[in-house]
């Protein structure tokens, strides 16, 4: 199989401080592609860290991707200093879970801002530059709920099954401009998130893993 090769690429991921955001900063980074580091938390340390390791260019630039004006302004920036976006990767996700007889309204709009706004907001920030280079690749992390229904509540289900059609209607419009977009929808992952709902004993991983046809997280 012929490597990944990642070089003269630059690469948006959103989420990319911790867990399934970071691992793909990481492996991006490794692969030869310079990135852009984008989350709420301060990603200054992680951008660092993956600069000296890697050897690439690794810039952190803070947002809340639920925020259209704070997604236009981090958008700018990641323009004027790498001057063009080869990949995006929205990866940043919200989860709770709460059945829909006790779950608010704020906790609905939450999720949907931050899993499906979210990445509508940095496509339609960034698609231009694309087009106009009539190259570009969109990367969703989406999930497995959106098969199974189960790993939250049906406010997650509905922001991530939302992605989806994102996808479709991206690919329908844009594929032949050159612009590839598809979504990946990841089971388990051992991350933070996972592990403030689960913790990681021997016992919670067993049960976790029979889910699982490779039997393993």
């Amino acid at each position: 199989m012929e490597e990944l090769n990642l070089t003269g690429k630059v690469s948006v991921i959103t989420g990319a401080v911790s867990g399934i955001g970071r691992a793909i900063a990481e492996s991006f980074c490794a692969h030869g592609s310079d990135v852009a580091v984008v989350d709420k938390k301060d990603g200054k340390e992680a951008a660092n860290n993956m600069r000296e390791k890697y050897k690439k260019e690794c810039v952190y630039f803070k947002c809340d991707v639920s925020i259209y004006d704070e997604v236009k302004v981090a958008c700018k920036r990641i323009l004027d200093k790498f001057s063009k976006v080869d990949i995006l990767v929205c990866n940043v996700g919200y989860s709770s879970t709460v059945s829909i007889s006790d779950m608010e309204i704020e906790e609905w709009q939450k999720t949907l801002n931050i899993n499906l706004n979210g990445a509508f907001y940095f496509i339609h920030s960034l698609i231009n530059p694309m087009i106009e280079k009539k190259k570009g690749n969109i990367i969703i992390i989406g999930s497995s709920t959106t098969l199974t229904g189960s790993g939250g509540g049906v406010h997650y289900a509905a922001s991530k099954s939302g992605l989806k059609g994102i996808v479709k209607g991206i690919s329908y419009e844009l594929l032949s401009k050159g612009i590839r977009t598809n979504v990946i929808t990841p089971a388990v992952i051992d991350t933070e998130p996972l592990r403030a709902r689960y913790p990681d004993t021997e016992e919670v991983n067993k049960m976790l893993a029979v889910q699982i046809p490779l039997g393993r997280i």
